[in-house]
């Protein structure tokens, strides 16, 4: 008995030791935002000769709570607003239209025959295990012959087509009985109407989970704008960030937390659907 309350002791500890190791750098960022610019230069000298001579440590409590890194962002930094809505016009055409083609293209491997769709899939399944960076060339020379290059369709039209997308939801149209549908067909469904009536409503944790996962996909992207987009005004906020350290590192935690929201807020909107529907990727 003491052997087993000791083992699970030992379990809690690790994962409670996991769990702070995770939290470690969102807390962080949180807390040295509500400090003032100038206390956060004493903290962190961050010269490459500083860094030689010394190591940083880690402050967790402001010695004067402000919220002037806010007032920063939001009033006297317009550059953050303008990147914030550049990242919105780029991730909710991505994100719509990834919903719009997987689904129907799900359906299709799910429930329909057709030739060849055992070996259409598995190029489905391919596809999605090749890193984005391997096809960044061609998509580069496609995007220049199309004449799309410098603009935000060069980002949004290849970001629809995702073969995640389409696996995630054959996965979970797959698990509908096909009795349902065979009913359906003997009323006189038509296959619009069985995908729209039938399969859709039952898929819509997988929806969720597919639009949680492509907007902190698209929301975090860096590659692609810097290699499609000609003019650096157009940039989203995700590479604004990266370079925001060189200039006023008074307003950079404020940044931080305020990026982190939107992703963190659709998490905590749709965590119940991930996690369901985490069994069919594998996930136990």
């Amino acid at each position: 008995m003491n052997k087993k309350k000791w083992s699970k002791i030992g379990k809690y500890v690790l994962l409670t030791g996991i769990a702070l190791s995770v939290l470690f750098p969102v807390v962080f960022m949180v807390t040295n935002s509500f400090m003032g610019a100038d206390e956060i230069k004493s903290y962190y000298d961050l010269t490459l000769e500083s860094a030689k001579n010394k190591y940083i440590s880690f402050e967790f409590i402001p010695a004067y709570f402000t919220l002037k890194g806010y007032y920063d962002v939001f009033l006297k930094s317009p550059d953050f607003l303008i990147k914030f809505w550049h990242s919105v016009l780029i991730v909710v055409p991505v994100v719509v239209g990834q919903v719009i083609v997987s689904a129907p293209a799900a359906y299709a491997f799910a429930k329909l025959k057709f030739p060849f769709k055992n070996g259409l899939f598995f190029i489905i399944i391919v596809m999605m295990l090749v890193p984005y960076q391997v096809t960044l060339v061609p998509n580069y020379i496609m995007l220049k012959k199309m004449g799309l290059l410098g603009s935000y369709a060069a980002i949004i039209i290849p970001g629809i087509f995702s073969a995640f997308g389409v696996f995630l939801l054959t996965q979970l149209m797959k698990s509908i009985p096909n009795e349902q549908i065979e009913a359906a067909k003997i009323d006189g469904a038509s296959y619009f109407k069985i995908f729209t009536n039938i399969i859709l409503p039952q898929c819509k944790g997988g929806i969720v989970t597919l639009i949680i996962l492509s907007f902190v996909d698209c929301w975090n992207m860096v590659e692609q704008p810097m290699i499609f987009l000609d003019n650096s005004s157009q940039y989203p906020l995700s590479i604004f960030l990266s370079k925001i350290n060189y200039g006023d590192i008074g307003i950079a935690f404020a940044c931080g937390v305020i990026y982190m929201m939107p992703a963190v807020l659709l998490f905590l909107r749709g965590e119940k659907h991930l996690i369901e529907d985490g069994k069919y990727l594998g996930i136990k």
